[in-house]
């Protein structure tokens, strides 16, 4: 939303999150819910009766504009209503929800009604954007036309993830080298093997601190392992912390990691938005090579690439990026100035809107119908 501002635009957000109590939408609630049949079922009731009402009010509140953006959720189909009075709707998807919430998270009851609503919704939208080429296949999969879906990667806010206006205020609560992480503790991140490699280079005379930064499903499950391992004194959990605060804790990293493993579905389709961050506050990566990361990471001059779900090259990246200390400041300095001339959210804004307007002008003649009265 900031860059679509910063390009002119004028922004009518309209964020259902915020007008729901806290714990509806934290990771916990997923956690909590997926215990229950009964939970998922009555939370599932609950998010179509908030679809149906918050369309309705949505229409009411943001009134008349030329498109209407929608990033996806369960159950939700905000753009639906702007789309009937002729504004376009343009539906952005980070996953295939019906599929995420049955095989790794468990939060759906109704996952047939999902399905349906959710590949519904793909089709009705004027243009859907997905974040990686594995999406936008695993979309055409399922039947929606591959003409009006855009790959438009992750992108980071480079004016908030700014290591020069975070000088001398970084979180350290470790002594270096610190290697960071921030994010959901779900699963599918891989802090396991992080953990697992950490103990074992140990043995070999390397050692790092770890700082993870964010909750979620996994945290006591992985503070044992690090307890069981004996890493109490390198390992540090500090949950979650407010936004505005995320990049002075990055900024208190030596390494930042992303460790993603591949998902029950299959495929890695995801474009991790903390990898994004971690580089643009200057931070060397240690990633995960799937796509998103092999496409943004160099090799030894950004970060350094292991293959997903192997600990033993994960072992082999620590290895070699402890060796390589001394130059971690110069590659967070090219990992800074990459991000910031390929990957802002001004530039994902610029080219994505490019590609809509050439396909709603050639479904409506204008890329802007709304103008002309629907």
């Amino acid at each position: 939303m900031n860059a679509f501002e910063r390009l002119g635009w004028e922004v009518r957000p309209f964020i259902v999150g915020d007008r729901v109590p806290l714990g509806w939408v934290t990771k916990e609630a997923d956690l909590e819910l997926g215990s229950s049949y009964v939970k998922r079922l009555a939370a599932d009731l609950v998010r179509l009766g908030m679809a149906v009402a918050y369309g309705l009010q949505a229409v009411w509140e943001v009134g008349r504009v030329d498109w209407v953006y929608e990033r996806f959720g369960a159950f939700q189909f905000l753009g639906y209503g702007f789309q009937r009075r002729g504004i376009p709707w343009i539906l952005e998807t980070n996953g295939l929800f019906f599929v995420e919430a049955a095989k790794d998270r468990s939060t759906l009851a109704l996952s047939g009604v999902e399905r349906h609503l959710e590949l519904w919704a793909y089709r009705r939208a004027d243009v859907v954007v997905c974040v990686t080429d594995e999406m936008k296949s695993l979309l055409i999969q399922n039947g929606i036309n591959p003409e009006k879906i855009l790959v438009v990667p992750n992108g980071v806010d480079v004016q908030r993830f700014d290591p020069e206006k975070l000088r001398d205020r970084e979180v350290r609560l470790l002594p270096p080298p610190v290697i960071g992480f921030v994010g959901t503790l779900s699963p599918w991140q891989g802090l396991d093997l992080l953990i697992r490699a950490l103990a074992e280079l140990r043995t070999e005379g390397i050692t790092f601190s770890l700082l993870v930064v964010g909750d979620g499903p996994m945290r006591i499950p992985w503070e044992r392992l690090a307890q069981e391992l004996r890493l109490g004194d390198q390992v540090c959990f500090v949950g979650r912390v407010p936004g505005d605060q995320v990049p002075a804790y990055i900024a208190g990293f030596d390494l930042a990691f992303t460790g993603q493993v591949p998902l029950r579905v299959g495929e890695m389709y995801h474009s991790p938005l903390k990898l994004y961050e971690y580089m643009a506050m200057g931070k060397p990566v240690v990633a995960s090579a799937f796509a998103d990361a092999k496409r943004l990471v160099r090799e030894g001059e950004t970060g350094y690439l292991f293959e997903p779900g192997n600990l033993e090259d994960l072992k082999r990246a620590l290895r070699k990026a402890y060796g390589e200390r001394e130059v971690w400041p110069l590659l967070g300095q090219k990992a800074r100035v990459e991000v910031v001339a390929r990957h802002s959210w001004e530039a994902r804004v610029r080219s994505m809107v490019l590609q809509i307007e050439k396909i709603l002008e050639a479904r409506y003649g204008t890329p802007y119908p709304a103008r002309r009265g629907g």
